[in-house]
């Protein structure tokens, strides 16, 4: 608790796990040993789209250390449920049996003393397989002759959304139309620790380590593909390097190492390596938005419609790729005023690597279509790009506010932030020029929305938006809370300790938080999109509730008081105006739990509380007119970016970064800053560096040698403010901050771009990354 009573929100603490992870203490997936442990290692298909004729693996099993070889076949594990009917069923199995979709799939498994001796052995499996042709595109899974992943579909559409808007078409009608097609390609979240899974089955009880988001899901799916019941699974999250929303999918691999050691009868670890990851993974993006807006005669918008069509790979993966192309259709308005969408989707299948979660899960790719598009309407109207987005832009006075898509705005700093974004954006413009006047510089922008705390029906069928906590008082007035939330680098662990400390006004180092573990922590979906701070405030505070509810009762009948003449401050009960008499926590505690005679008449002993929180307002599914506000609340953010570009080279070097945010009510300002800073590095890398290409469905980055990431190096200095616009309706005002940052960056630095280059061409950019060969054809295509 910070001084004087005074609010712990706001305050820059350093946070309470990083001197354990800084100093080397940090226990992730790769240092769990156990007894009797053995390694496994996948054999993986070479070819994207085949038939499986046969599997020989006899001369990998007497291959030296090798414990046991399974095929798909001899694997007897249920299919992965499908559980939307809304979608088709892809009824995947953990190791392909009859057909294999994509290069990377898992065919069969090798048990042995070590790794080593395990890939030794995986090479010597003999896999017959019998090519068939392949969907190498989105628009090649259209073809009405396109060859099927599935024989059984008539076509290649795993989702298709086709509404109709009458007023939509009314306003095409009426005004001019504008369009756009633009494409954000495909990429991968690399976190620092690839996935890992660690099984071990003793007591007819299986506990598994896995380096996940969402460890009561993972618990859930393994139960109805084990065929155990959930209280026989424990599952545990130690130490995760990273997630982004990529291990928030649940793997073959963490169905296949619990399934072997309750084969085996032995602990089994598998360890994810680099080329794994890449192509094993689920991969992110490949969407194209195309757009067409019927614009008025002063540019702005009166309707959006078109199509987002999504590449989902082979769309064997729980949950399923099609979700970021729901979120993209309802972020395409953002912070403006259109008054009304028609936008369908196609989620197709095609022979690549299944499509999963990453971080914004949709929103970059949305803000980057219409962000472009604006910026078109702009050029082909002659109008200030500037002036025109702030004709659009919410004011204070729309609030609150109901996009097209349905989305329900009830606060923020739309244009006050985005205006910020815009004044520190060009003054950095005009330094670079001073500092290098001869250099072909740009300035761009980007301004959205963001929805947090979102509900998972849509993408899962089975899961809505819930999370809980227990929060205990031990006799010494300690206090341990146990929260469904998931910690992977984000600071979790702090955040919850401080909304502990904040509602029993207790000192921090008296809060001792518990996650990632289903035997020890409440119920809970896990952490992603930007959930953690609002759910478990939620919970955390009716927790809260209730434990000062019983805790000045207690103080009330030691001091001889009436309950309602009872204040809590800095750690104690005192009765209101009388400074001399207090209880702290301590003695209300021991008396809860070990001096229960002390209790008042009839009050049971503890002081405990476990609550569970959803965030109201939320739709599960669309409402009847088709719209869905599918989020607890939106954080508006606005970015600006300053780059150069080399003409001869194409090669385009962010300069300078600023992003403008406002997440609501600020818990912690270090947490938050670096939650920016770290979405923003890795929107860079989608905007300039990172792809994954295919041809005729073989994976052409499989290392760090062809898949680009940006470094330290290509970071530029990034200048981070907030606007503290509390959420009326959730918990402490919070809205959420872990998405933001990768938002904006696609959509300025392409803006920034076309501006750096306008004296040479009038370049149009309609896809990232904007490596140095796309940006070169865009100068030689705008040049003929």
């Amino acid at each position: 608790m910070a001084p004087g009573g005074s609010s712990l929100f706001g305050v820059a603490a350093p946070r309470l796990e990083d001197d354990r992870l800084l100093a080397g203490r940090g226990r992730f997936v790769a240092d769990l040993v156990l007894p009797g442990m053995v390694e496994a290692a996948f054999v993986r298909s070479e070819v994207p789209h085949a038939l499986i004729r046969g599997v020989d693996s006899e001369a990998a099993r007497s291959s030296p250390g090798v414990r046991a070889v399974f095929s798909g076949a001899e694997a007897g594990m249920s299919p992965v449920p499908d559980a939307m009917p809304w979608v088709r069923a892809v009824r995947h199995v953990p190791l392909a049996r009859d057909r294999v979709r994509y290069a990377g799939c898992p065919l069969a498994v090798v048990v042995a003393e070590d790794r080593y001796l395990a890939e030794d052995a995986a090479e010597l499996v003999d896999v017959d397989l019998d090519p068939l042709p392949t969907v190498d595109t989105a628009d090649d899974a259209l073809a009405p002759d396109a060859p099927r992943l599935y024989p059984d579909w008539d076509d290649n559409l795993l989702l298709h959304i086709a509404p109709e808007n009458p007023e939509v078409d009314a306003a095409f009608e009426t005004h001019r139309t504008i369009s756009g097609s633009y494409t954000t390609n495909r990429c991968s979240a690399a976190p620092l620790e690839p996935r890992g899974v660690v099984a071990e089955y003793r007591d007819e009880r299986l506990t598994v380590w896995t380096s996940t988001q969402a460890a009561f899901v993972v618990r859930t799916m393994l139960s109805q593909v084990l065929g155990l019941p959930e209280r026989e699974i424990r599952v545990i999250t130690p130490d995760v390097g990273g997630g982004f929303g990529q291990k928030n999918e649940i793997y073959p691999e963490e169905y296949v190492v619990p399934w072997l050691a309750m084969r085996l009868g032995r602990p089994v670890r598998w360890i994810e390596d680099r080329r794994e990851h890449l192509t094993a993974a689920g991969h992110a993006r490949d969407v194209r938005v195309d757009l067409d807006a019927a614009v008025r005669a002063d540019g702005t918008i009166a309707a959006l419609r078109g199509r987002v069509l999504s590449d989902l790979g082979s769309g064997e993966m729980f949950p399923a790729g099609f979700g970021p192309s729901l979120v993209a259709v309802g972020s395409l308005c953002g912070p403006y005023r259109i008054p009304h969408q028609c936008v369908r989707v196609q989620a197709a299948v095609t022979n690549k690597t299944p499509l999963g979660g990453y971080r914004g899960f949709g929103a970059p790719e949305a803000t980057f279509a219409i962000e472009r598009l604006v910026d078109k309407i702009a050029r082909e109207m002659d109008l200030d790009r500037v002036e025109l987005r702030r004709r659009m832009l919410l004011d204070p006075e729309d609030l609150p506010y109901e996009t097209a898509s349905g989305a329900r705005v009830d606060s923020g700093s739309h244009r006050a932030a985005f205006d910020r974004a815009v004044e520190i954006g060009e003054r950095m413009l005009e330094e670079e020029r001073e500092r290098d006047p001869g250099a072909l510089l740009g300035v761009g922008c980007a301004t959205y929305i963001e929805g947090v705390a979102a509900s998972a029906f849509s993408i899962t069928g089975s899961w809505s938006g819930q999370d809980s906590a227990d929060v205990r008082f031990d006799a010494d007035g300690g206090v341990t809370v146990g929260v469904g939330i998931s910690a992977m680098g984000q600071g979790s662990r702090t955040m919850v300790a401080t909304m502990v400390a904040e509602e029993l006004a207790l000192p921090l180092d008296r809060v001792r938080v518990v996650m990632g573990d289903t035997d020890t922590a409440p119920f809970g979906l896990g952490s992603w999109a930007s959930r953690s701070a609002i759910v478990a405030g939620g919970a955390v505070a009716r927790a809260a509730e209730a434990l000062r509810g019983k805790g000045t009762e207690i103080a009330a009948h030691l001091l001889e008081a009436a309950p309602e003449d009872v204040e809590l401050a800095e750690g104690a009960f005192r009765v209101r105006g009388s400074p001399g008499s207090e209880v702290p926590w301590e003695r209300v505690a021991k008396t809860a739990l070990t001096r229960t005679f002390e209790l008042p008449p009839g009050m049971p002993p503890g002081l405990d509380a476990r609550t569970s929180y959803e965030p109201p307002g939320m739709d599960h599914a669309p409402r009847p007119d088709g719209k869905m506000n599918a989020a607890a609340n939106y954080t508006n953010s606005s970015h600006a970016a300053v780059v150069r570009v080399d003409a001869e080279t194409g090669q385009v070097r962010v300069l300078r970064y600023a992003a403008v945010h406002d997440c609501g009510r600020v818990i912690n300002p270090l947490t938050v800053a670096g939650q920016i800073h770290g979405g923003v590095a890795q929107g860079i890398g989608s905007a300039v560096y990172e792809h994954l290409p295919h041809a005729e469905g073989q994976p052409l980055a499989t290392t760090f040698m062809e898949y680009l990431l940006p470094t330290a190096r290509e970071i530029p200095p990034i200048d981070t403010e907030e606007f503290c616009s509390p959420a009326p309706e959730t918990p402490f005002g919070v809205k959420g901050a872990g998405e933001a940052g990768i938002i904006g960056p696609p959509a300025a630095i392409a803006g920034a771009v076309e501006r750096a280059l306008a004296p040479l061409a009038p370049v149009d950019v309609t896809a990232v990354p904007l490596t140095p060969s796309v940006v070169r054809g865009l100068i030689e295509e705008a040049r003929s």
